[in-house]
């Protein structure tokens, strides 16, 4: 494997999905004409319902710079709570790996502080036997970035925070998504102004961008689809379900090679 901007890619979209689910609650009572403030505090009295659901199964796709502007493709299982933990399936073209499984699908976990790529084990090599590659997060995205993907930027609750700074929330309508009725609403935030979620979106503060956050809500308030646009980066997540789902374990030790060093040297490319 060389090094290659998927990792980056990829990396940048479950930072994004931290704070995704942030917006995973709301309700349907809020108008048109409704003030901003009215929203924002109606979401913030339904993010508790959004922690206490502690998983949600997802459809993701994110195109970004980083990407070459090709649609990076997952789905899966995220999971916040004692961190952010995710599982998916995704096309191993979208992550520059084709030659490393024969089904042309990796299986990718993100765990502790870590990226799992499921593979098919090499008959010799340096990575012989081993049937998962694990690489750190903090060496693709730094510490800080790393950081953004524990504490407070895990918990749900995480987006809604950045809406009270907002230059604009607004009701755009009643859509269908998924077979559900919804209505859209559309919030604008200064990248400047993103608090302690600012991790989650690169350098936006410091550039003068912005995020604009989409969401469709169901008739049980909660999110149908979400999507988000900040930089050269677009985000479209759809919650197929919340709650219920296993626990997400790290593989075992002894079925995995560590390829971090080989990656901060560049002598291997991940993906994440």
């Amino acid at each position: 494997m060389k090094k290659n901007k998927a990792v980056t890619g990829v990396a940048a979209a479950l930072v994004i999905a931290a704070g995704s689910v942030g917006c995973s609650a709301t309700t349907v009572a809020e108008k048109a004409g409704d003030s901003a403030q009215t929203l924002v505090e109606a979401l913030s009295r339904a993010s508790d319902e959004a922690s206490k659901a502690g998983s949600a199964e997802i459809n993701m796709v994110v195109t970004s710079s980083e990407t070459a502007g090709k649609p990076v493709q997952m789905k899966g299982v995220y999971s916040w709570g004692e961190g952010v933990a995710m599982e998916t399936e995704m096309p191993a073209k979208d992550l520059q790996m084709e030659e490393l499984v024969a089904d042309g699908t990796i299986t990718m976990r993100m765990v502790q502080g870590a990226y799992y790529y499921g593979v098919d084990p090499s008959p010799d090599g340096p990575f012989k036997g081993k049937s998962w590659l694990k690489l750190d997060v903090s060496a693709v995205l730094g510490e800080q970035g790393a950081a953004g993907m524990k504490g407070a930027n895990s918990d749900p609750t995480a987006g809604l925070k950045t809406l009270k700074y907002a230059k604009g929330v607004s009701k755009v309508g009643t859509e269908k998504v998924n077979g559900k009725t919804t209505t859209h609403y559309r919030a604008t935030v200064p990248g400047d102004k993103l608090g302690d979620a600012a991790a989650m979106y690169g350098k936006l503060g410091s550039t003068g961008g912005e995020v604009v956050t989409d969401v469709w809500v169901d008739d049980k308030g909660m999110p149908a689809r979400m999507n988000q646009t900040f930089g050269t980066t677009s985000m479209n997540l759809d919650f197929l379900s919340f709650g219920g789902a296993k626990a997400i374990a790290a593989p075992p030790a002894g079925d995995t090679a560590d390829i971090t060093e080989l990656y901060k040297s560049g002598q291997a490319g991940g993906p994440a």
